[in-house]
């Protein structure tokens, strides 16, 4: 029986998907120059010609990751940004935020290697046409979270100090836990989102 449109587009979908799962682990732990298109293409368990017909360098794929990095971040302050413009309580918008971090660290989604990977494409000599929106978008996100910190000093509701050094030591303290799941793989327990707030808000602690 002749497959439907609708089959052809899923599986492409899916092998699109395979193409980028491997490549993520891959980058992890070989890094991006030792990554070869073959070594992606046999990760993923298709042909070097199929790898290429998605994309047609390992750039390009990498790239296309980091869009995506790009527009999560983008997201996330867009959602700081609505909770500021509507001054709603500054504390929920970063409690939400680490909760859906701390739950995509307890998943076994690849998202600490994503996070790795995105380190690497801030650092990359060559730089890849989305990492400058990568870096421009972590600016904005830093910006907006110093904004609520102040907004929940004003209120007595977060801690005190300088708000840009509690912004730092908060998006260290994601970048700690994501490098951590991905050395001790199975063996890392998140902790609960209470405690990784609570470096920010005084009623979590």
């Amino acid at each position: 029986m002749p497959r439907t449109a609708e089959q052809y587009a899923a599986m492409r979908s899916g092998t699109h998907e395979k193409i980028q799962a491997a490549a993520i682990g891959l980058f992890a732990r070989k890094g991006f120059a030792a990554t070869s298109v073959r070594d992606i293409a046999q990760a993923a368990e298709i042909s070097t010609g199929l790898m290429y017909r998605h994309y047609a360098t390992k750039e390009a794929l990498f790239d296309d990751l980091v869009a995506q990095a790009a527009d999560g971040l983008a997201r996330v302050t867009a959602a700081f940004e609505r909770a500021i413009e509507q001054e709603a309580p500054p504390a929920e918008p970063i409690r939400e935020f680490v909760r859906e971090f701390a739950a995509d660290l307890a998943a076994d989604n690849g998202f600490a290697e994503f996070s790795l990977i995105m380190s690497q494409a801030l650092v990359m000599p060559d730089r890849l046409p989305h990492a400058k929106r990568l870096a421009e978008q972590h600016r904005a996100l830093a910006a907006r979270t110093t904004e609520l910190i102040e907004r929940g000093q004003r209120r007595g509701e977060f801690a005190d100090g300088a708000a840009g050094d509690l912004t730092t030591c908060f998006f260290a303290l994601l970048d700690g836990l994501a490098s951590m799941k991905f050395v001790l793989g199975a063996d890392f327990t998140p902790p609960d989102p209470s405690v990784v707030t609570a470096l920010l808000i005084k009623e979590d602690r």
